[in-house]
């Protein structure tokens, strides 16, 4: 697409078109296919599928939880990308404190995390563990409050109660990874080795000669010069950071 080297979001859109198909190809629980994509053009919206057991509604006399294993969510990379948080919407039945389970079916994000350089795997691995209760905000006295209330004060009242969900205690619908174990080990294999590859080269710095110290110079000071007999520069290594952490 020779368009995309003259529009940077269409130079990102495929960069994370890109990775999904890396997800698609490294995941046995994740599916990623593109919608309603333009001739030319990077796709904008994706749908994800996620085959795990998740809560999708409740049983209205006795409470139970009913469970299904497979979700579907759609994500629209709409022209504020990638400086906000994509447009989502939960497509299949959902039962969580952080989406709507009727429409709209919005589904809500921190968006104070979210970051430019935050991309749409980092997304689909957040949803994914929604999907399974690894990842949920049930408390409503505290930002950010939950986008489903009703649901939130079943999850209090009753699902952490009878021990089907629980944050705190490690309890969720299913423990399936986002990346088979091999795939995973071989991504942080490769983050690695990309990761030392760009780090700086070590200065070489200057050797430094201390001349003849007396007693004054060692209370005041010793002079120090380097081997051309020009003044001594220190150096320093920035530090890298990097940070990226889930609502």
């Amino acid at each position: 697409m020779a368009s995309l080297s003259f529009d940077p979001r269409q130079v990102r859109l495929a960069d994370e078109k890109r990775r999904l198909d890396e997800v698609n190809r490294d995941s046995d629980f994740v599916r990623v296919e593109p919608v309603d994509v333009l001739p030319g053009r990077a796709p904008e919206r994706f749908r994800v599928k996620f085959l795990c057991k998740g809560i999708v509604g409740i049983d209205p006399v006795s409470q139970a939880p009913i469970y299904a294993n497979e979700h579907s969510v759609l994500i629209y990379c709409d022209q504020e990308f990638p400086s906000e948080v994509p447009r989502l919407r939960w497509e299949s039945p959902i039962w969580h404190p952080n989406v709507q389970h009727a429409e709209p079916k919005n589904v809500c994000v921190n968006k104070a995390e979210w970051l430019g350089g935050t991309g749409l795997e980092d997304l689909c691995r957040q949803l994914f563990d929604m999907a399974q209760y690894r990842n949920y905000h049930a408390d409503s006295s505290r930002l950010p409050y939950p986008l489903d209330q009703e649901v939130a004060n079943w999850v209090r009242e009753y699902a952490e109660p009878h021990g089907i969900v629980d944050k705190k205690r490690g309890i969720a619908t299913d423990d399936r990874p986002f990346y088979r174990p091999s795939a995973a080990a071989e991504r942080i294999r490769r983050i690695r080795i990309q990761s030392s590859a760009a780090e700086p080269a070590a200065p070489t710095g200057r050797r430094i000669r201390i001349h003849g110290l007396s007693s004054a110079t060692t209370q005041h000071g010793a002079s120090a010069t380097g081997t051309d007999g020009a003044p001594a520069v220190g150096s320093g290594r920035p530090a890298r950071r990097i940070k990226f952490r889930s609502s």
